[in-house]
């Protein structure tokens, strides 16, 4: 399934296909993390509680899920710009529609729900982008900054609701990340990309055991890493931390994870050695993490985020360099099969971890987590044994 790097070599450039892909990631990964921003307000104006909330969330997952299935390999067939841009649209047209017209509850689920539509098309197609375009030399850290657009809108939605949202409200600001895609809609770049005869189907893609085994790995992954955002600020509350300090771990670990992917990225371009198992260890270690916050002292909660966000949550940038250095071809539709695996392992995690610290304990569902990061290293593992022999770069 390996081929031959892709034509056009001397096309190849860093700057403008790195920025166009983190900014496309960016702008569809804002709209959910300002609904999360945003939840107290949305809630309170459209009068529904914390299930329709969570009902809302896990659509848009489910959405995501199965649009990106679907639609994984449509950059490798058509080229990433048209793609790209069809996605920008959608991004810009389901948030203008969110703070126009979200009005109910229903309404403002198909909004979303349209925004993951938007993301399950992005995703993959930033990956073949970044293969088609960007130099090889440079395409660890252009990856890693793409993948570093997610925490980076998650800051920002953190940001726009004491500024924005006092000025504009939340509906206004949804209007204002719609105008966002203007820019980000012609930062897109002219690809060297050739359409390709005979490129594989899903099913064939989905025969190749190291593709199976990093979907395992994903999904494993996924589950045990994405609890931590919607648990760890209780948790660190109950060990004795204030709101406001609880919050601020958070934030800080943010900007810790943007750092250590950046990390990994740079010595992607500078090292060879195995991305897989590197993930593998990331997971590994970072599994301690969990350890500490089922203890749950401030210092344990500390120590804890550290190990978490600086490596445990690092490695997502490195997984995908890995896979598109394995399918030149097929960037888009290979990592859609692990990036899909990833979206459904985020899309149940967190109602398993919350029914299990409502009927158990905290600690437990902690252990629970554990027990996912040891499965996803594990299958990260064991893929990389299973990987075709090639030239990676």
């Amino acid at each position: 399934m390996t081929c031959e790097d892709p034509p056009a070599e001397n096309k190849r450039t860093f700057w403008r296909p790195t920025a166009a892909s983190a900014s496309a990631i960016a702008l569809v990964a804002l709209p959910g993390f300002l609904f999360g921003a945003f939840a107290p307000e949305i809630k309170k104006d459209l009068s529904f509680g914390d299930t329709e909330l969570g009902a809302i969330l896990t659509f848009g997952y489910l959405v995501s899920s199965i649009v990106m299935s679907i639609s994984g390999g449509a950059a490798d067939r058509s080229g990433p710009k048209r793609v790209l841009r069809y996605g920008v649209t959608i991004a810009s047209l389901a948030a203008f529609l969110t703070g126009s017209f979200g009005n109910t509850f229903l309404l403002l689920m198909l909004f979303i729900g349209l925004n993951r539509i938007a993301e399950g098309i992005i995703h993959p197609a930033t990956n073949t982008l970044i293969s088609s375009s960007v130099v090889l030399e440079r395409q660890g850290i252009a990856m890693a900054a793409k993948q570093s657009a997610v925490p980076f809108a998650t800051a920002l939605a953190g940001f726009a609701v004491p500024t924005l949202g006092v000025v504009f409200g939340w509906k206004g600001t949804f209007l204002f990340i719609a105008f966002l895609a203007f820019p980000a809609w012609f930062m897109i770049p002219n690809t060297p990309f050739v359409t390709k005869s005979g490129l594989s189907s899903r099913r064939e893609m989905w025969r190749l055991s190291h593709l199976r085994l990093l979907a395992l790995g994903g999904a494993f992954s996924a589950a045990a890493v994405v609890t931590v955002s919607g648990f760890l600020t209780t948790s660190a509350k109950n060990a004795g931390y204030s709101s406001e300090t609880a919050g601020l771990i958070l934030g800080l670990g943010g900007l810790l994870m943007i750092i250590s992917r950046l990390t990994w990225g740079f010595l992607a371009d500078r090292f060879q050695f195995d991305r897989f198992k590197a993930v593998s260890a990331s997971l590994l270690l970072g599994s301690l993490s969990f350890v500490l916050f089922a203890i749950e002292t401030k210092a344990s909660i500390a120590v804890g985020s550290v190990f978490i966000f600086g490596i445990g949550w690092s490695w997502p940038g490195l997984a995908l360099l890995g896979i598109i250095e394995h399918h030149r071809d097929e960037p888009g539709e290979a990592t859609a099969i692990v990036q899909t695996s990833i979206r459904v392992g985020a899309m149940f995690a967190p109602l398993g971890f919350g029914l299990i610290a409502d009927s158990f304990d905290y600690s437990y569902a902690w252990f629970c987590s554990l027990a996912s990061a040891l499965f996803g290293s594990l299958f990260m593992f064991l893929a990389s044994s299973k990987l075709p022999i090639s030239d990676e770069k």
